[in-house]
C-alpha cells in the first residue's frame, strides 16, 4: 500500500482543480489500485474489499466499486490507524470492524505525498476475514484449522458451516471464560473439543491490531487425522521394512553367487591341473576374477613347458594354450636376435637361416618391389613346398605364426644392420630348408 500510495497515478488525484474533479480522479485510481493489488504477482489475497482514497484531513474523496458510497466519511474517527498516519506520516496497519457493512477488515493506510513531500492525502486498503483467508492461513500453518471470532460469533473459518457452528457453541459455552480472556487480550492454554466426530486441539489469542475492535483466532489441528497418520506410518515402516529385509536377502545372494561361485571353479581347476589334468585352463565369465584366472593360466603354462597363443581374448589378453605348438629353428629367437648365420642343426630337418646376410642391391630391388601380402604368401608356399619336398611333416605349420615369426627376425635385422627392411629367400641345401636374409638399402 506504501508503494502504490506513492505511484503517480495516486498523486495525480491531488493536481485537480476543484472537489469533483479530485473526486473523479479518486473513483478512478482507486479502481486502478484494486486491480493492481490484486494482481496475483504482490500475493495470493486477491482484490481488496475497499480501496478509498482521503485528502488531508481524512475525509474519504471516493472508494473503488462505489464513488459515492463513503464520500465525506471521516476516517480519522473511526480509524486510529489513519489520524495517526496523517500526523506523522507513517504507514499503519489495523482491524476495523466496519459496522455499515458487517464487515471485519484487515486495513493498511500509507500517505499520499506531493512533489514538495507533503501529505495531501490517504490511501486506504482493507481486506475482508474471510473463509478463503482462514483457508489460506490454515494451509500457511501446515494443514490446521483456523477461525476468527468476535462479538460472540466465528466470523469466518476454515470448517464446513456446520462443524463452525459447533466450534461457536464450544468457544462461546463451555470455553466462554477462554474465549473472552483472547478478545481482551489474553492468549489460552491448549485446549480439546470434538467437532463433527473427530478430537481437535487448539489454541485462542487476540488478533495483532485488533485491541479496539476485539477480535481474536483460534487455531486447532485434528488429533483423530494425526493418530490416523501415525497408524497408517507405522504400517509403512513395517511394510518397508519387511521390503528391504527381502531386497538385502536377494542381494546378498546374488552377491555370493557372484564372488563365491567363481573363486569354487577356480579352485576345482587347479586341484584338477595339481592331479594331472595339465591341458586344463581356467575360465570364468566373471569380469573381477577373469585377471585371477589369467594369471594362474600363466603360471600353469610356465610349469607345464607350454607356449601361449598370441590371441587376445575380450579383454585384450593372450592366456590360451595352443595345443599344437610349432617350433622351427628357422625361426629361433636367439637367431633373430643374433641377427646372423645359424647353421642348421645336424640331423633332422628343421632348418635355419642360412649364411650371412645377402646385400646385393639388385636383387633387393627385386624383393623389394613385390606387395607385402604377396611376398609373405609366396614365402610361406615355398617354404612350406621346400618342407615337403624334403620329406618333412607340414601339418602343423600355422601361416599366421610363420608370418609373425618372419617380421620379427626381419625387425632384428634391420636393427643390426641399419637398412630400411630385409626379405627372405627360401634355400634348400642337403635336405635341408632354410631362410636367406637380403638386405634392402
Amino acid at each position: 500500500v506504501k508503494q502504490r500510495a506513492a505511484d503517480a497515478d495516486v498523486k495525480l488525484v491531488f493536481t485537480a482543480l476543484d472537489e469533483q474533479g479530485r473526486r473523479t480522479r479518486a473513483f478512478e485510481a482507486a479502481e486502478r489500485s484494486s486491480a493492481w493489488l490484486g494482481d496475483p504477482a504482490r500475493g495470493s489475497r486477491g482484490r481488496p474489499d475497499i480501496v478509498a482514497i482521503t485528502d488531508d484531513s481524512g475525509k474519504v474523496l471516493a472508494r473503488n466499486a462505489d464513488r459515492n458510497r463513503m464520500y465525506g466519511t471521516r476516517l480519522d474517527a473511526s480509524l486510529p490507524a489513519v489520524s495517526a498516519t496523517l500526523r506523522d506520516g507513517e504507514p499503519r496497519h489495523q482491524i476495523w470492524k466496519k459496522a455499515d457493512e458487517g464487515k471485519i477488515l484487515d486495513v493498511a493506510a500509507a500517505p499520499i505525498r506531493s512533489d514538495e513531500g507533503n501529505i495531501v492525502g490517504l490511501l486506504v486498503v482493507g481486506y475482508d476475514l474471510s473463509n478463503g483467508l482462514a483457508r489460506r492461513e490454515g494451509a500457511t500453518l501446515g494443514g490446521r484449522d483456523v477461525a476468527f471470532l468476535a462479538d460472540g460469533k466465528v466470523y469466518s473459518s476454515s470448517f464446513s458451516e456446520s462443524v463452525a457452528k459447533q466450534l461457536r457453541g464450544y468457544l462461546f459455552g463451555e470455553a466462554t471464560d477462554v474465549t473472552t480472556a483472547a478478545l481482551n487480550g489474553s492468549p489460552s492454554a491448549a485446549w480439546k473439543t470434538t467437532l463433527g466426530g473427530s478430537d481437535y486441539v487448539g489454541v485462542l489469542a487476540p488478533l495483532p491490531m485488533s485491541a479496539d475492535s476485539k477480535v481474536a483466532y483460534a487455531v486447532l489441528a485434528n488429533r483423530s487425522n494425526a493418530v490416523s497418520v501415525v497408524a497408517e506410518s507405522a504400517d509403512i515402516l513395517i511394510l518397508l521394512t519387511v521390503v528391504f529385509a527381502l531386497v538385502v536377502l536377494a542381494y546378498g545372494f546374488m552377491v555370493g553367487n557372484s564372488i563365491i561361485k567363481p573363486i569354487e571353479e577356480i579352485e576345482e581347476g587347479v586341484l584338477a591341473v595339481i592331479n594331472g589334468n595339465t591341458d586344463l585352463r581356467l575360465d570364468t565369465s566373471n569380469a573381477d576374477y577373469g585377471g585371477l584366472a589369467y594369471r594362474i593360466n600363466q603360471l600353469l603354462n610356465v610349469f607345464t613347458g607350454v607356449s601361449e597363443s598370441d590371441a587376445e581374448d575380450d579383454q585384450g589378453r593372450v592366456s590360451m594354450v595352443r595345443q599344437d605348438t610349432w617350433k622351427d629353428s628357422a625361426f629361433s629367437d636367439a637367431a633373430a636376435a643374433g641377427g646372423g648365420a645359424v647353421s642348421a642343426p645336424s640331423g633332422g630337418g628343421a632348418g635355419g637361416v642360412a649364411g650371412e646376410a645377402v646385400d646385393d642391391p639388385s636383387l633387393a630391388a627385386k624383393l623389394s618391389a613385390e606387395p607385402e601380402e604377396a611376398y609373405f604368401k609366396r614365402v610361406f608356399a615355398e617354404y612350406v613346398a621346400a618342407k615337403k619336398a624334403a620329406g618333412e611333416s607340414v601339418a602343423n605349420i600355422p601361416e599366421d605364426r610363420f608370418i609373425q615369426r618372419l617380421k620379427g627376425n626381419e625387425q632384428a635385422l634391420v636393427k643390426k644392420h641399419g637398412c630400411k627392411a630385409v626379405r627372405f629367400q627360401v634355400q634348400k641345401s642337403g635336405g635341408q630348408v632354410s631362410l636367406q636374409p637380403v638386405l634392402i638399402r
